[in-house]
């Protein structure tokens, strides 16, 4: 659908949206848990298009119900949220659905979908390419992981947010666009090709980054074998990533302590 010429909402406003929407996250409550940043974010359109301050308290109040998703995602809702704030207050509101409905229909899918990609694809994606170029003795290695994860988290954030106002929070509509599922399927298939490059030079670690033990590299990458499949085991019976990590940082106390590593 075009966007109706008499708009209320500039670009600019739509900017303004996005820079707060970056604290989405700044303050959660048991009850409400994004909600006052999410409200937090609409409140220069909201000022905008409602000048009496009962109606505009009352949209404030409405948007400090229950929301949680994403937070990288919400940018879309928030995107949708405003247009149709927008068409209520120019009286073209539709009956079909409004805000509240809106939020309580993409807040749960958007969750999932963006965990999957940003958490599960991106940033992993991000941190082996770092981790490589750190075993290639590229000191600025950490600064390339911040460039590529905050350029594409950032930057899709931005887009989402104008596409959610020009859909009108069509979901089907941003799936087809960005494609998410497929793009964290190729993120993953990357970091796993990286990550095997990584092991396959780990006999030719500097010293700082392998084993203080006289080891063939064969037997080294033997045992790098076995101790992933191993760690995957664990996981499996664990469940629980964090206890795995915490076990793991013990280990590499005790290994350290003992001077073999």
């Amino acid at each position: 659908m075009d966007i109706d010429s008499k708009r209320i909402i500039g670009t600019g406003d739509l900017l303004m949206v996005f820079w707060r929407s970056l604290l989405i996250q700044a303050s959660w409550s048991y009850d409400g848990m994004q909600s006052l940043g999410f409200s937090y974010a609409l409140l220069p359109v909201l000022k905008k298009l409602y000048p009496d301050r009962a109606e505009f308290e009352s949209r404030v109040r409405l948007h400090m119900e229950y929301f949680n998703t994403q937070p990288y995602l919400a940018a879309f809702i928030l995107g949708g949220v405003v247009r149709l704030e927008e068409e209520r207050a120019a009286g073209r509101a539709s009956e079909a659905i409004d805000a509240a409905g809106l939020k309580a229909a993409l807040m749960a899918p958007l969750g999932a979908l963006g965990d999957s990609f940003f958490w599960g694809a991106l940033k992993p994606l991000a941190a082996v390419i770092a981790v490589a170029l750190v075993l290639a003795g590229i000191w600025w290695a950490p600064v390339l992981f911040l460039v590529l994860y905050n350029f594409w988290h950032v930057g899709l954030r931005v887009s989402v947010l104008f596409r959610g106002y020009h859909s009108r929070g069509d979901a089907m509509e941003l799936m087809e666009r960005y494609r998410f599922t497929r793009m964290a399927r190729l993120f993953k298939a990357i970091s796993l090709a990286v990550l095997g490059g990584i092991l396959a030079t780990i006999s030719g670690w500097r010293p700082e980054f392998g084993t203080s033990l006289p080891l063939p590299g064969p037997v080294v990458a033997v045992a790098a074998l076995i101790s992933t499949l191993v760690l995957v085991s664990v996981l499996r019976r664990v469940g629980s990533p964090i206890k795995l990590m915490l076990g793991l940082a013990l280990l590499c106390l005790a290994l350290a302590y003992a001077g073999v590593i």
